[in-house]
């Protein structure tokens, strides 16, 4: 069996797997597999925390006389009911489908600190036995790391097997405006998700083209038909100035058919991950939400990143040190740092350091052009800089300045911040924040202009094929 992914540079190519055991090729695999891992994890941890406060912690005011161990195994059915009580209730054992493994490590935190509370109150009704407090300290503890660690590879497992197919489910998009194009490349940027575009339907499009990568099937009014034929799980409605008929008769045909709908809202372009949902009384109201990042959240802020660059550069300073040798020795014409112009907080211009990785001169004959991954202006140290990202630390400078933030925006150079304002809609909203060492991007895997290029393209290729009143200003 093989996986088939597309490299940075758009090839297809394939690796062998080996087929996954039966219980993962189940649809609710997760949950039940997360239900017997955190049982043991929970039950475990009071055997570990019992043997490391009496075995392993040598500290003389803290190891004292070893307790019973009989009565900590005995509380171990009752350690497990209560984290599965309590990570249930902070929807733990329900799919994880549209989640980011952050929200989801948030909600375990959540849950672990119920535990514990419980934990404790029946620690202090209990007068059978005098539970050691530390003992208890050390269980939550373990628990939690421990709990950590298995969602991040059920994690890693869960997109791998997406990656390749299994336990995805199939979506059929009808109507092709911004939401459509938004949803459908977030889809595909990240298999995670587990949700596959089989196609779209759109009155406006020709059957057999493509809208933001996924094939165009049919008109809308194929919907009925093509549901049972393309055995489509759920069906993403987004057809922008649809009338309230329109909606229920497409919600009724999904419902005829037993397949599960969800409605993209008109001005989910002008939302996106900005809505704030509030309601009075009941009735629901959604607004834009503004940045945050104000006041004393952008002291506090400001303070660790001035504390962990100046302890990253304190720490830091042997490796680059020896860096900037390698790139002298190897390539002596050019300079150790490479300084670009970019953009920052409220469009402030700065110059970016990082350590030089290409030949000199590297844009005399291209101009300014993004890097690739196999660019062949890499020098040889480069190149291994680039893979390791050990380029990027000099920008501590620049965070302890302030030009920039530990997390953040990647700042970008000025001309693609000018081509990408003309093209890409509200792109200069990430110049409210700081930009950052690391963000969302680099988290999510999609380092470098190739990502934003590709969102470029698609964005072009969208507005030559629809007509003006498809989701763009007519032409002046």
């Amino acid at each position: 069996m093989t996986e088939t992914y597309r490299t940075v540079g758009g090839e297809l190519a394939a690796k062998p797997l080996a087929a996954p055991a039966a219980i993962f090729r189940r649809p609710n695999w997760l949950p039940l597999v997360l239900i017997a891992g955190d049982a043991l994890i929970a039950g475990a941890s009071v055997i570990l925390a019992y043997e490391y406060r009496y075995h392993l912690d040598r500290i003389p005011q803290v190891v004292g006389q070893p307790l019973a161990f009989g009565p900590y195994v005995a509380a171990i059915p009752a350690v497990i009911a209560i984290y599965l009580f309590s990570l249930a209730i902070n929807q733990q054992y329900r799919s994880w489908r549209g989640r980011t493994l952050v929200d989801q490590v948030f909600a375990m935190g959540s849950g672990t600190a119920l535990a514990a509370m419980l934990m404790l109150a029946g620690m202090s009704l209990y007068r059978g036995f005098e539970y050691a407090r530390l003992t208890f300290v050390y269980t939550v503890i373990i628990a939690a790391v421990l709990m950590t660690i298995e969602r991040y590879l059920l994690r890693q497992y869960e997109t791998r097997l997406r990656r390749r197919g299994i336990g995805t489910e199939r979506v059929l998009m009808v109507g092709t405006g911004t939401g459509s194009q938004l949803l459908i490349q977030r889809m595909a940027m990240f298999p995670q998700y587990g949700y596959h575009v089989a196609g779209v339907l759109d009155d406006r499009l020709q059957v057999g083209s493509a809208f933001a990568g996924a094939p165009v099937v049919g008109q809308i009014a194929d919907l009925r038909q093509l549901i049972p034929q393309m055995r489509v799980d759920q069906v993403f409605l987004a057809v922008p100035g649809a009338t309230n008929d329109q909606i229920l008769h497409l919600v009724k045909t999904c419902d005829d058919l037993q397949a599960e709908f969800k409605l993209v809202p008109d001005l989910l372009e002008v939302m996106s991950t900005r809505a704030a949902v509030d309601a009075i009384d009941g009735l629901p109201l959604i607004g834009i939400r503004r940045s945050r990042l104000r006041g004393p959240a952008a002291v506090l802020k400001r303070a660790i990143d001035i504390l962990v660059s100046a302890a990253g550069l304190i720490i830091a300073s042997p490796l680059m040190l020896l860096i900037a040798i390698l790139i002298k020795a190897t390539s002596p014409r050019g300079p150790v740092f490479f300084r670009q112009p970019r953009v920052g907080l409220h469009d402030k211009r700065f110059t970016v350091y990082k350590f030089r990785s290409m030949i000199p001169d590297a844009e005399a004959q291209t101009g300014p052009v993004v890097a690739r991954p196999d660019d062949d202006r890499c020098t040889p140290v480069g190149r291994m800089l680039r893979r390791l990202s050990l380029d990027e630390l000099p920008q501590l400078i620049n965070i302890l300045k302030g030009d920039m933030s530990l997390v953040g925006p990647r700042p970008m150079p000025i001309f693609l911040v000018e081509r990408f304002t003309e093209e890409i809609p509200r792109y200069l909203e990430r110049h409210q924040v700081r930009p950052g060492l690391t963000g969302w991007a680099q988290v999510n895997d999609l380092r470098g202009g190739e990502a934003f290029g590709g969102l470029l393209g698609e964005h072009q290729e969208r507005s030559r094929r629809l007509p003006p009143s498809a989701g763009r200003p007519a032409p002046r």
